[in-house]
């Protein structure tokens, strides 16, 4: 792997570590804000790198933006007042009669216990609503679009959504258990939409625009909320 610093039209540094592979399609990962990891064919080259960043610039600070800064480390331990379940933020409270975290529609009772304990439970809960609420939901998209997955299952990124894989099926990150309906409705909707196309050509924005019509209504959400979804780590 080889790094090296390529500048934006506004003069803001990102930092490219490059990877060769023997895909035949460039990849875009973020790892951090300014900083991405770019997979490339074996024969494409470092200044044919430069010149694709360069044209596909739009699609480099898109790439940007879905970084989701990680939690530090001084934090790891701490919890939050308030966290989002299910489109809404939720204060926390602790209950000391309650064995069990309560999600309900206005608060989240927590039992009582050393932070770093009830934040375990909570993440606890949390994934198994998702395990609950969001396989089940992508199979009734399933169903509607007539678009048939190998697999549903959850995934713990920390860069993603949701990812389509033709073999393995889809994996939908847990964490869109904070989120509101239509926005894990578009997630849905929009992996399952890699499957005919696995690209984000104007095919397949044709496709999602077309099954989900909240589409910008529900990536302005996670623009704007994404990060907070990750209060848990």
């Amino acid at each position: 792997m080889t790094d090296f610093i390529h500048t934006l039209s506004d003069g803001r540094p990102v930092r490219i570590a490059l990877k060769y592979s023997a895909k035949k399609n460039i990849i875009l990962r973020p790892l951090a804000a300014d900083a991405a990891s770019v997979n490339v064919p074996k024969w494409f080259g470092r200044r044919n790198l430069q010149i694709w960043l360069a044209e596909h610039e739009n699609l480099l600070r898109q790439t940007l933006d879905r970084w989701v800064q990680r939690p530090s480390e001084s934090l790891a331990d701490s919890l939050p007042q308030a966290v989002w379940f299910r489109g809404g933020r939720l204060p926390l409270a602790t209950d000391g009669s309650a064995d069990a975290v309560v999600l309900d529609g206005s608060r989240i009772l927590l039992p009582e216990a050393a932070p770093a304990e009830q934040k375990r439970l909570l993440k606890a809960a949390l994934r198994r609503h998702a395990a609950q609420t969001l396989p089940p939901r992508l199979w009734a998209h399933a169903r509607r679009l007539n678009l048939r997955p190998a697999a549903a299952a959850l995934t713990d990124a920390k860069t993603f959504w949701g990812v389509c894989r033709a073999r393995t099926g889809i994996r939908l990150n847990w964490r869109l258990a904070g989120a509101p309906d239509f926005v894990a409705d578009y997630v849905c909707v929009h992996e399952l939409c890699h499957l005919p196309h696995p690209n984000h050509s104007a095919a397949f924005w044709e496709l999602v625009g077309r099954h989900t019509p909240h589409t910008q209504a529900a990536k302005a959400w996670l623009k704007a909320h994404g990060r907070e979804l990750f209060a848990l780590g």
